[in-house]
């Protein structure tokens, strides 16, 4: 009995000495697909360190990421089945605290160099096909939406890399969407090496875009504003800008521009 003891005892006092391996509460984040923002394989990219970096001021919860289309993300945190989502649009149809701006995107129109397009407004692609991401005649404006709702080679794709693998294999006239997905995607195993950015011209018709994440809980959304007027005060957001930069070297960053 008194072995037995004992050995409790010892028992007892390793678990308060040895801490879990996450002492944070569990948050169930969705996030989005298109690389470089968000590369499954290792959870990394440009938009999930960014989160990393404010989790990292809110040490009580720990972040578990599931990855997943822009649509599901809604659907998900709509449903109550992930406490937040991350890449949420302004106008999206979430029920959820939106937390301040976040995420940003250069969306532009890409078009092949030899094709010698003269695209200077968005009325311009009324009579191009044009591939775009998921959800792009919501978030582009007014008139973008109208040109989309009446030009019967208007399509969205969830994956970005299909939108470029269009225009490079010109099965589509016009590539919209963010410039450094653009230029990630050009310089995967698919095309580096075969396709070079001098190949294209960017038509710069939209300004910057800017994603949010959502949250159930709204002090949760709260704690996590705070956090990120911190990371933007200690030059930690715009740090994980510049590291994310590689992924542009190699792919020639002087694409021809239009404008």
């Amino acid at each position: 009995m008194i072995k037995t003891l004992k050995i409790f005892l010892i028992f007892s006092t390793v678990c308060v000495l040895v801490p879990s391996a996450s002492s944070g509460k569990e948050l169930t984040i969705g996030v989005g697909l298109p690389e470089p923002f968000f590369i499954e394989k290792d959870e990394s990219g440009v938009f999930l360190d960014i989160i990393k970096e404010i989790f990292r001021l809110m040490p009580e919860y720990e972040p578990k990421f599931f990855f997943m289309t822009n649509k599901r993300l809604v659907r998900d945190i709509n449903k109550g089945w992930i406490d937040a989502a991350a890449n949420v649009f302004e106008n999206s149809d979430v029920k959820a605290c939106l937390s301040e701006p976040v995420f940003r995107y250069s969306d532009v129109a890409v078009t092949l160099r030899k094709k010698n397009f003269v695209i200077n407004k968005i009325s311009d692609l009324q009579d191009k096909r044009i591939a775009t991401y998921q959800g792009a005649r919501n978030i582009l404006g007014h008139e973008f939406a109208e040109m989309a709702k009446s030009n019967p080679g208007y399509q969205e794709f969830p994956e970005s890399f299909v939108t470029t693998n269009l225009l490079v294999k010109d099965r589509t006239d016009v590539r919209v969407g963010d410039i450094f997905i653009f230029l990630y995607d050009i310089n995967r195993p698919l095309h580096k090496g075969k396709v070079s950015s001098d190949q294209f011209t960017l038509h710069r018709l939209f300004p910057d875009v800017y994603t949010h994440m959502a949250f159930r809980d709204e002090k949760i959304c709260e704690k996590f504003n705070r956090a990120l007027g911190e990371i933007k005060a200690n030059g930690a957001f715009e740090a994980v800008y510049e590291k994310y930069k590689r992924y542009l070297k190699g792919t020639g960053q002087a694409v021809t521009t239009d404008k």
